[in-house]
Formats: structure tokens, sequence, C-alpha cells
């Protein structure tokens, strides 16, 4: 029956509707529109697309629902196009609901979060933030994906809208070359460098080879920079462990010639390559002291 009120009846019916004569009526009538089909509620002030999972701000309207809906879905039902007589609705809904956040604002030390918007420079830090959170503690690109992270971000920012992976991982390899830029400049100080090479397994059992170089830079400190972490073959054969190394060193700018050692993880691997890098590079080889006292005992 309500349905087929005009837009100015129905409000009138919604205003006188419940005990209160206020929210319950208002608030179920308002879940009624069809955009909420396509949504899940998170929070006051967030909603998330069920189809492809993004989230985004909600101020009670579903102009910017709606929106996102035909942009990105091409969802463009009959029924959404008629949703525009319940903008009336929520405007009201909207204007109580408003007044009822302003009786219950309290001070921040109260603990209440009043959202604001989030400006462009606080957008950019909050989103290199994340990006620091994810290669600092080794979380999977798809963390922006999760539910829970999903929510602690909208409570916190709730007008942040989350980049996708494929944006993130864009942002990695960025990342990555400036730092490796800032490293090669680094290397370059290094009047002689020693290899030190690692083979190590995870826990998937995938054997991985990482190449460091440590040296002494122009201010007289001992640096140690991890080059590359590269997956090696199971069998961990070293035959071509010399043009691995060269190839890396290559990579960074540097000759053969800067180094002055290669320092082994393991006794064994260290005989093996000897006498060849000795024979292509000029390079000795050493094995790590650690590792021979550790297997002494």
């Amino acid at each position: 029956a309500a349905a087929s009120l005009g837009p100015s009846s129905r409000r009138k019916r919604e205003k006188g509707g419940g005990q209160d004569g206020t929210s319950a009526a208002l608030y179920v009538d308002r879940r009624k529109s069809k955009v909420w089909n396509y949504y899940t509620k998170l929070g006051d002030a967030y909603v998330e697309c069920n189809v492809c999972k993004k989230q985004l701000s909600f101020h009670n309207s579903t102009t910017t629902m709606r929106e996102h809906l035909v942009r990105k879905h091409s969802i463009r039902d009959t029924l959404l196009s008629q949703l525009k007589d319940d903008q009336a609705s929520e405007s009201d809904y909207a204007a109580q609901e408003n007044t009822v956040k302003r009786s219950r604002q309290t001070t921040p030390e109260s603990g209440v979060y009043h959202a604001t918007s989030c400006s462009e420079p606080r957008t950019d830090v909050i989103l290199e933030l994340v990006l620091e959170m994810i290669f600092r503690d080794l979380h999977p690109l798809s963390v922006v994906k999760d539910k829970g992270f999903g929510l602690l971000v909208g409570y916190l920012e709730p007008s942040f809208a989350l980049p996708s992976p494929v944006q993130l991982s864009s942002m990695l390899w960025h990342r990555y070359n400036v730092v490796k830029q800032h490293l090669e400049r680094y290397l370059q100080t290094a009047h002689a460098i020693v290899v030190c090479v690692e083979f190590w397994a995870s826990r998937l059992s995938q054997t991985y080879l990482t190449t460091t170089a440590t040296f002494i830079d122009g201010e007289w400190r001992r640096a140690r920079c991890i080059m590359e972490t590269q997956q090696a073959h199971e069998d961990r054969a070293e035959g071509d462990l010399g043009e691995k190394l060269y190839a890396v060193l290559s990579e960074f700018g540097l000759s053969g010639k800067s180094v002055v050692c290669v320092v082994h993880d393991s006794p064994q691997s260290a005989a093996a390559n000897r006498q060849r890098l000795k024979a292509a590079y000029g390079w000795s080889s050493l094995c790590c002291a650690a590792r021979t006292l550790h297997l002494c005992i």
C-alpha cells in the first residue's frame, strides 16, 4: 500500500507510522530501495558492493551506490531508475538521523569517532602506510580484500577507498625500483665487496638463493645489503653459481673486479665452487665462520 502512494503522501505516512513517529518506519522504508539488493551495509558510513566487493562511503544517500552499479556493472534496471522518488524520503530520514547523531556527539576523549572527509594529502599518506605494512610485515597483496581489514579501515577513515591488489602491485614495483636506484648509488661508494651466498628452504620446501653484499662504506661503517633473492634448483646445484653472481653484480652496475671474496654458507659449497670461481673470475672462496663453528659443535 505504501508503494502506491506518491512521494509526499508516503513521507507523511512515514513520519507518523512508528510509535515514536520517527526512526522505525523510516528505516524500514529506506531499506526497501532496490539498490540495497546489491550492497551490504558496513557500519554507519560504509557499504560493500556484493558484485565486486568494492567498499563505498555511505552518507544517507544511494546516489553513489546507483552510479557505481551503472558505471562499473552496467546494471541499468528500470527499478533503479525509479528510485529517484525515494531520495526525498531518504532526505527526511537523513535529517532526523543527523539530529540524533548531533545529540550524541561528545569530545574526542570519550572515544566517539567523528567522520570527516579524507583530504587528498591524507589519502596519499594512508595509501603509503598500507603499502608499508604489506612489504614490512610480508602481507599478501590480497589483504586489502579481506573483510576484517576493510572494516577496520572503514571505521578509522570512512571516506578512504582501499586500492586493489593490482594497484598495490604497481606501487610496490615502483617502490622497489626507487630503493634499488638508491642501493646502486650506495654500492658505487664501496672500494671492495664481499659477496655472501646463502641457500635456504621455505616452509613449502622450495629452495632459494640470497645474495648479499658486505663492505665498508665511505663513512667507515660496515654495510650489509641484500641484492637479490631468487629461486634455486631443488637439488641445490651450484654449477652456474658464478654466472648468477656475475649477473647480479652487473644488474647493480658492479664489475667482477670489485669482489674480493665470496663467502659460502657451507663447507661443501665453498669446496665445490672454489676452483671454478677462482679460475673464471679471480674470486677467493671462504666458508662462513659461524656456520663452520656450528658444524664443529
